[in-house]
């Protein structure tokens, strides 16, 4: 009872069917298989950022290549027609895979052969032996892929498999190989490109199998037994390659942590300090190279664990040790020097930080000595009422966690000339008073934007005294 609950509610959360649409995704896949047009000028495109970002390792732009690569929808499309059994649709998608390649091929070959930088970065190398771990990228990112296409509302999941599968690199990658004249990086390149594309399109294959998407025409049990098989061989020989590279990978970290525990360890153990270790390769013989400092170690030592390695079925090792004729007082103190003299160089870029800072201020004081002069002497011009004219700057502390500069304005202006008091003229006197306040505050304003604009100030205050 509990594991038919189990595979009930399993199902219902893993059920994709009820939300599939199958024209639309047969229409979405089929009309963005040809390369021509703007597809192409994408390819382009994509193919230079790839073989740029491959050049400069910047993994941004490699993953801009990626996600504007129009290689996704062929590859799709060879899954999406072995499904559903469309002829047509195989041989338009492996014509354009295959012209799309090509292309990328191209322009990333021109790329590194007038480049002039074409050393192998990092992500050069990332991609030149690719593992049975990339074969799984690509099968749960094809998956992903063909899910993503084939519901009613459309996610935003293909930008996500681009990046995670990453074809066009690879192929850039092998371009790079065949510019610089590396078979190596060529194959190794090209073969993750491949995986990638073969992997990709068999899980959409399998996942429109999953959906039972209608064939378009009918094949006998016995001929779709013998493709299964077919395909089953062809896929087991194009793994091989990749469990092999994984098996290296996993032996070479297997065989640096033994070394690691057996050799390295046991050397600083007895006092003595390790600069650094690595493992060289000869034709015949491979060495495990340890720069020492410190006292001289004795070449029985050496003897020994060679012995210890032979023994731990690492004999076609031998350790070769490197010393340097320097104490480990002199390497400290070595270090105390690179650290002090770091240290002493970024005081003096500090300081001289401080210096710019210091004349970049008194610069700026300085024009706006020059600006609030000119301003003072057009206000002057500009409104001949103006008697006195002073600008300052102030702090307004209306927010304590975040004062503010402004631009403070004092204006005295000119007093009219009055008559007599009388009875009869105060009431005028009055009238003109308030028009002339009136007046006073129009200029205010005109006032405050113009010097805005002139001293470039986002806050002016004007007072005025009469």
């Amino acid at each position: 009872m509990f594991f038919q609950a189990l595979k009930k509610s399993l199902g219902h959360i893993l059920n994709i069917q009820h939300e599939t649409d199958e024209p639309g995704t047969i229409r979405e896949i089929n009309d963005k298989i040809p390369i021509r047009g703007n597809n192409t000028w994408m390819l382009i495109c994509s193919a230079m950022l790839a073989s740029i970002g491959l050049d400069t390792s910047s993994g941004a732009v490699i993953i801009g290549a990626m996600l504007i690569s129009p290689l996704m929808s062929p590859i799709l499309g060879v899954g999406l027609s072995v499904g559903i059994n469309d002829r047509e649709m195989l041989i338009a998608s492996i014509k354009n895979l295959a012209l799309a390649a090509a292309a990328g091929l191209l322009v990333s070959t021109l790329y590194f052969s007038i480049t002039p930088l074409g050393e192998p970065t990092n992500e050069l190398l990332a991609r030149t032996q690719p593992t049975l771990l990339d074969v799984m990228v690509a099968i749960f990112g094809g998956i992903a892929g063909i899910i993503s296409i084939s519901r009613s509302d459309r996610s935003n999941a293909i930008p996500g498999v681009a990046i995670a599968t990453a074809l066009m690199p690879p192929l850039c990658t092998a371009g790079f190989g065949l510019a610089v004249g590396r078979i190596d990086y060529f194959f190794g390149g090209f073969y993750l490109f491949f995986i990638n594309a073969v992997f990709i399109s068999l899980s959409t294959y399998m996942i429109v199998k999953y959906l039972h998407f209608h064939t378009k025409s009918y094949v006998d049990q016995a001929k779709q037994k013998r493709v299964a098989q077919i395909m089953g061989i062809m896929l087991f020989i194009v793994v091989l390659p990749s469990v092999y590279f994984l098996y290296n990978v996993y032996v070479g970290v297997k065989t640096k942590k033994k070394i690691e525990s057996l050799v390295i360890t046991d050397f600083t153990d007895r006092n003595n300090e390790v600069l650094k270790w690595e493992m060289q390769e000869t034709d015949s013989l491979k060495y495990i190279k340890i720069y020492s400092v410190g006292k001289q170690v004795d070449e029985k030592l050496v003897q020994h664990y060679n012995q210890v390695l032979a023994q731990n079925s690492l004999k076609q090792y031998r350790v070769r040790l490197v010393q340097l004729d320097v104490s480990p007082e002199e390497v400290q103190q070595i270090a105390y020097d690179i650290t002090h003299n770091l240290t002493q160089d970024m005081l003096k870029t500090m300081e001289l930080q401080k210096l710019q800072e210091q004349r970049s201020d008194s610069v700026r004081r300085q024009q706006l000595h020059l600006s609030r002069s000119s301003a003072t002497q057009d206000l002057k011009l500009l409104f001949p009422e103006i008697q006195k004219v002073q600008v300052g700057e102030m702090i307004s502390t209306t927010n304590p966690a975040k004062p503010d500069t402004v631009t403070l304005v004092m204006l005295d202006w000119r007093k009219p000339e009055t008559a007599e008091a009388t009875a009869n003229n105060a009431k005028k006197k009055a009238a003109e008073q308030k028009q002339r306040t009136a007046q006073v505050k129009e200029y205010e304003g005109r006032i405050r934007s113009y010097l805005a604009s002139k001293l470039q100030r986002d806050s002016v205050r004007v007072v005025s005294t009469f």
